[in-house]
């Protein structure tokens, strides 16, 4: 407290007492949301109190809400019915149990429960390495634009821009990334019709700015979020990494114009 209210204060302790009490009631929640945001490991934005300041006052605020599929039906109508998921059933397998909780940071975007162990991590960076590596005419590992601390694939010269979706010129060409220094979720771009079938299904749920336009011009187009950017919950078996993969090559496929992607 500045040393002026501290005078006033002095000499009446039941004001002094409601005035320590006010103070700690709104300094306490504010230190354990910090502590939450450091515990996502750093992401986007910087990883220091300055880093959350940005996230939990000047962004989280605007952020929309990220389960409603209506905007993908409206494309879905407009004749975008194809899929690029290829699964033997056809369809996603319903996510077993409840869906994670995710913090409440519109950046970084993380879960905060339902977390894999450090073998389901190590696979899941392996088999994504892996696809990206037996891509190589499609992408790259490099360093995520949107993450800044993990690699991401990103499409190679390959595949000009000029004949680029409308996605990948939004995203700059970025596909996927995990988020390797944490949680291991993982962020894919994917047509409508499987990020419906993704949320339908429970895997995962769109971020908060996904979409949200004015977003570009108040970052003057360093981001730039594609509708159909979503968040994959983390695996927490082989056969979930198995899952979370296939969405990976399917926003691969998507994002390359319908390349045939090699597992």
């Amino acid at each position: 407290m500045p040393p002026r209210i501290f005078s006033t204060l002095r000499g009446h302790p039941l004001l002094t007492a409601a005035a320590l009490l006010c103070f700690s009631a709104a300094t306490i929640p504010a230190y354990q949301d910090y502590q939450l945001y450091m515990s996502y490991g750093p992401g986007g934005p910087p990883y220091n109190a300055f880093g959350w300041f940005i996230s939990r006052f000047l962004i989280t605020p605007f952020a929309q809400e990220m389960f409603g599929t209506e905007v993908y039906q409206q494309r879905i109508n407009q004749g975008e019915t194809t899929t690029f998921i290829h699964l033997p059933d056809g369809k996603l397998p319903r996510r077993k149990g409840k869906i994670p909780v995710v913090g409440p940071h519109a950046v970084p975007q993380r879960q905060i429960n339902q977390l894999p162990n450090e073998e389901i991590k190590r696979k899941l960076t392996e088999t994504f390495n892996a696809v990206a590596t037996n891509n190589s005419k499609l992408v790259k590992l490099a360093p995520s634009r949107l993450e800044r601390h993990t690699d991401a694939m990103w499409l190679t010269d390959a595949i000009p821009l000029s004949s680029r979706i409308q996605e990948a010129v939004q995203t700059v060409g970025e596909v996927s990334h995990i988020h390797g220094t944490s949680d291991h979720s993982v962020h894919v771009v994917l047509c409508p019709e499987d990020a419906k079938e993704v949320i339908d299904a429970g895997w995962g749920q769109r971020n908060g700015f996904s979409g949200w336009k004015p977003v570009a011009t108040l970052t003057r187009g360093n981001i730039n979020l594609p509708a159909t950017y979503i968040l994959v919950y983390a695996p927490r078996n082989q056969e979930e990494i198995e899952v979370v993969m296939e969405l990976v090559r399917a926003s691969l496929r998507y994002m390359s114009g319908g390349a045939e992607v090699i597992s």
